[in-house]
C-alpha cells in the first residue's frame, strides 16, 4: 500500500505540473482508474495478509479498517464510477471470499454481512455520483445561462441603444415636420387672412351700395320734405305731415345704421328691459314694408320683457323676416308666434320666436352651412345676415335654432333668456322736462351735434354750453364752478378724433368732482365702455342717433338719480 500511494502520489504530482490538453485527459483517467484499482486490491488483500485464524476479534478490527476506508474512498472517489467502482469492489470482495472459505456459520454470516456492505456502499456511492454528476451539470447549464443571460443583456443593450437612436431619429424627424406643419399652418393662416380680407372687401363693396342706395332714399326725403316744409311755411300752410315724414325718414336711417354696425363688428350689446312684444311687432311692421308678402302674428299674453339690445335682436327678427321674404319671390305667408317657456332641467324661463315661411326651402346638404361668414346661396348675397344674427343671439345667452326641407319652406326658432323683471315705472316724456333749468355741458367733436344738442336743450329750458373736446370741457367745468354755478350733468362723446375723448375726460372730471353726472355716448356700440358704463364711472349712456325726446329723458334720469337710464 506504500508503494500504490507513493505511485499515485507521483502521478498526481505529474498530472498537476503536465499542460492541459485535451489529448491527455483519456491518459491520464486510465491512470487514476488503475491507481484505484491497485489501492481497493491492497486494502482487500489486508484482509488475507492480516487474518488471524485463532483471533476472531482481529478479524472483526481488520474488516471494520476495510470498510472504513471503503466508505472514506467511495466517497472521494465518486466523481468517476469506474474509479470507485474499481477500488470498492475487490477492496470488499476479497475479503467477502475469505471469510466464506472458513465454511463455518460465524464466518457465512460475517462474509454475508461484508458482501451486503461492498453493496451498499457501491449504490450509496453510485448515488453520490449521480449527486455530483447533477450538480456539475446544472454548474455547467446555469454557467451556459448565464452566458446566454450576458449575451442577451448585450443585445438588449444593442437594441436598446439601436431603439434610443431610432427614437432620437424619429424625434428629429418628427420636430421637423412639427416645425414644417407650423410653417405651413401659419402659411395657410395668412392665406386664409387674405381670403377673407378679399372676402370682407367685396361684401363691405355689395354692403356698401346697398347702404348708400337706402341713405340716399332717405335723405332724397329728408332734403323733399324739408323743400316742401319751407315752400308751405311761407304759404302759410300746416308742416306738420312734412315733419312727420322727416321723422320716418331719420327712423329707418338710424336703423339702418345700427344694422350696418352690427354687420361690421357685431358690437357688444347694451341690454335694457324690452317689450319683447312691441319689439316683435316692430320688426314685423318693418319687415312688411314695400313686400307683397304677408305676415301674420301670434303672440302669447304672457311674453313679458327681456334684458337685451332691442337693436341688436331687431336686426335678427329683420334679417330673418327678410330671408323669408325673398324665398317667397310670388308672395306668401309668413307665420311668426313668440311664447314664454321653462325648459326642462332649467329653471330660468326663456322667450321663442318661431319664423316660418313656405318658400323653397333649405337643401340638407346647405343646412349645415347656412350661420358660415360669407356663405350664401344668392347671386347677390353677402352672407353675413345669418351669421352676424347667430353670432348676436350667442352674445345675449339664447340659440338659434332652423329645420327645413327642400321645397316645403323653413322654421327659424329664437330663443333669449326671458326676465322675471317688469318695468316699474316710464321714463319721464319730454312733455314733463320742457320747463328744466339745469346746467349742461355738452363735449363732442362734431359741430353739428354740439349745434344740435345744445339748441333743443336750450329750447326745452336747460342752460346747455357745449366743448369741443375734454381739455375745453374740463376748462369749462373748472370755471364754472369756481363761479358758483356748476354743471349738474356732463354729455361726453366717447370718440373724439383730436383730441381727448370721453372716458379720460370722464377720469378727470371725477377728480376735480367726485359726485359728477356724467353721460356717455357713442355712435359705436362694440366698445365694453357702451355695455358696462356704471363700471367706467358713467352714470348713463346714450348711442347716437336718439332723438331728442329720448336724450331729454336720459338727463332727466340722471337727475333724478337713477343710474340705469339707457335709451339707443
Amino acid at each position: 500500500m506504500v508503494i500504490v500511494a507513493g505511485v499515485r502520489s507521483s502521478v498526481a504530482w505529474r498530472y498537476r505540473q503536465a499542460p492541459s490538453s485535451g489529448s491527455q485527459i483519456d491518459r491520464w483517467r486510465k491512470a487514476f482508474v488503475a491507481g484505484a484499482a491497485l489501492a481497493g486490491i491492497g486494502w482487500g488483500g489486508a484482509a488475507i495478509l492480516l487474518y488471524f485464524q485463532t483471533s476472531l476479534t482481529s478479524q472483526v478490527f481488520v474488516l471494520f479498517v476495510v470498510g472504513g476506508m471503503m466508505l472514506g474512498a467511495g466517497s472521494l472517489l465518486a466523481p468517476r464510477t469506474e474509479a470507485f467502482l474499481a477500488f470498492l469492489v475487490p477492496a470488499g470482495l476479497i475479503p467477502t471470499v475469505c471469510l466464506v472459505l472458513q465454511g463455518d456459520k460465524v464466518h457465512l454470516g460475517m462474509a454475508l454481512f461484508a458482501g451486503l456492505f461492498t453493496l451498499a456502499t457501491s449504490l450509496t456511492t453510485g448515488h453520490i455520483h449521480r449527486t455530483l454528476e447533477t450538480s456539475i451539470k446544472l454548474q455547467f447549464e446555469n454557467r451556459d445561462l448565464l452566458e446566454r443571460l450576458r449575451g442577451a443583456n448585450k443585445e438588449i443593450e444593442a437594441a436598446n441603444q439601436a431603439l434610443e437612436a431610432r427614437v432620437r431619429e424619429r424625434t428629429a424627424e418628427l420636430t421637423r415636420s412639427t416645425e414644417q406643419l407650423k410653417s405651413e399652418i401659419a402659411h395657410r393662416l395668412e392665406m386664409e387672412e387674405e381670403l377673407l380680407r378679399a372676402r370682407k372687401l367685396e361684401s363691405l363693396g355689395v354692403l356698401a351700395g346697398g347702404i348708400a342706395h337706402d341713405f340716399n332714399n332717405f335723405l332724397m326725403v329728408i332734403q323733399g320734405h324739408i323743400e316742401l316744409a319751407k315752400t308751405r311755411v311761407k304759404e302759410g300752410y300746416a308742416i306738420d305731415e312734412n315733419l312727420e315724414q322727416i321723422a320716418r325718414a331719420y327712423q329707418r336711417a338710424a336703423l339702418l345704421s345700427s344694422q350696418l354696425l352690427t354687420f361690421a363688428k357685431g358690437g357688444t350689446p347694451i341690454r335694457r328691459l324690452v317689450s319683447m312684444a312691441d319689439l316683435i311687432s316692430d320688426s314685423v311692421q318693418l319687415a312688411r314694408a314695400g313686400s307683397s308678402t304677408s305676415i301674420t302674428v301670434q303672440l302669447a299674453d304672457d311674453l313679458g320683457f327681456a334684458e337685451i339690445d332691442p337693436g341688436q335682436i331687431g336686426q335678427v327678427l329683420h334679417n330673418i323676416l327678410l330671408n323669408a321674404r325673398q324665398a317667397m319671390p310670388k308672395g306668401g305667408v309668413i307665420e311668426v308666434s313668440a311664447y314664454r317657456f321653462v325648459p326642462s332641467n332649467e329653471v330660468e324661463p326663456r322667450i321663442r320666436i318661431s319664423i316660418r315661411d313656405y318658400g323653397c326651402g333649405i337643401a340638407a346638404d346647405v343646412l349645415p352651412l347656412i350661420f358660415d361668414p360669407y356663405f350664401t346661396t344668392k347671386p347677390s348675397g353677402n352672407g353675413l345676415g345669418l351669421a352676424t344674427a347667430h353670432a348676436v343671439v350667442g352674445k345675449h345667452g339664447g340659440q338659434i335654432f332652423v329645420t327645413s326641407k327642400l321645397g316645403e319652406g323653413a322654421t327659424f326658432d329664437v330663443d333669449l333668456p326671458a326676465s322675471t323683471e317688469c318695468p316699474s315705472s316710464k321714463i319721464p316724456v319730454v312733455s314733463d322736462v320742457k320747463r328744466g333749468t339745469a346746467r349742461v355741458l355738452i363735449m363732442d367733436d362734431d359741430a353739428g351735434v354740439r349745434y344740435l344738442l345744445s339748441t333743443i336743450l336750450n329750447t326745452l329750458g336747460y342752460d346747455a354750453h357745449a366743448a369741443q373736446d375734454g381739455a375745453e370741457a374740463i376748462a369749462m367745468y373748472e370755471d364754472a364752478k369756481t363761479r358758483g354755478r356748476p354743471f349738474e350733468v356732463c354729455l361726453l362723446d366717447l370718440t373724439v378724433n383730436t383730441g381727448m375723448g370721453g372716458l379720460e375726460t370722464a377720469s378727470k372730471l371725477k377728480e376735480i368732482d367726485p359726485s359728477a353726472k356724467l353721460i356717455v355716448t357713442s355712435g359705436y356700440s362694440d366698445d365694453p365702455i357702451m355695455s358696462d358704463f356704471a363700471r367706467y364711472g358713467f352714470d348713463a349712456v346714450i348711442t347716437k342717433p336718439s332723438p331728442p325726446d329720448e336724450v331729454c329723458a336720459v338727463i332727466a334720469g340722471v337727475l333724478m338719480g337713477s343710474r340705469d337710464m339707457t335709451r339707443h
